[in-house]
């Protein structure tokens, strides 16, 4: 613990320093994301370039809403924990441009992960990228054999993917600074696990939906429930 703690005095002071200290008497905050009022309806989006590879056409899945309301792929998250279990977040990740579609679809990674970019289909994709409407990179991807492209994820928050050459190409990645987060799943649930006893602002990210963020108190061994809407 010494040794970790003198490491992150010598990096300096940040926001998004986070200690590695196994928890003692963890609980849990669990519960539903839903969504607020009438779902859309699905999209079907036409697809009119590269049809051999890409198809005639798709659903939009940016909302994937449950017959009961539950939004599948928000990542809910804690913003303010500085130390509890062991950063379980990727520090690697490839995607890659499979039938027209980014591989994976959403996904979480740790602060300063690196992205390798690749393309499995014969057809020029790019990348481009956006935080809160400001473009981080746009690069592209031929449709060459071994062709790969490093990026670093240094700065926390969630991104959105887009093709610019098909337009009907998205995905998202969300940077975490602790491993205190979840995506939720078919029926909008999620667990957060082995938080430390204390108070913490739990948020929402969604590609279209607004965020939410909110205190929790978790008590030692004890289950919180926080269930939100989204719109």
């Amino acid at each position: 613990m010494f040794t970790a703690l003198f490491a992150a005095l010598l990096a300096g002071s940040t926001s998004t320093t986070y200690l590695e200290v196994p928890p003692s008497g963890g609980g849990m905050i669990s519960g539903k994301i839903t969504y607020d009022g009438k779902p859309p309806a699905p999209a079907k989006l036409s697809i009119s370039m590269d049809r051999r590879y890409c198809g005639a056409s798709r659903d939009d899945d940016t909302w994937l809403i449950g017959p009961d309301q539950g939004v599948k792929n928000v990542v809910v998250y804690l913003s303010d924990i500085k130390s509890g279990k062991k950063m379980s977040a990727a520090q690697n990740l490839t995607l890659n441009q499979a039938g027209c579609r980014y591989v994976p679809r959403i996904t979480v990674v740790g602060q300063g992960a690196t992205i390798e970019i690749k393309s499995s289909d014969p057809v020029l994709h790019n990348v481009h990228s956006y935080r809160e409407g400001t473009t981080l990179f746009n690069v592209a991807v031929p449709p060459a054999q071994n062709f790969q492209i490093s990026k670093k994820l240094d700065k926390t928050g969630g991104i959105k993917l887009k093709c610019d050459v098909h337009n009907f190409m998205r995905a998202a990645i969300f940077v975490a600074s602790n491993p205190y987060f979840a995506i939720t799943g078919e029926d909008g649930s999620y667990e957060i696990a082995e938080v430390p006893p204390g108070t913490y602002t739990v948020n929402t990210w969604h590609e279209l939906a607004g965020p939410v963020s909110e205190q929790v108190t978790v008590p030692a061994g004890g289950v919180v429930a926080w269930n939100h809407k989204l719109r």
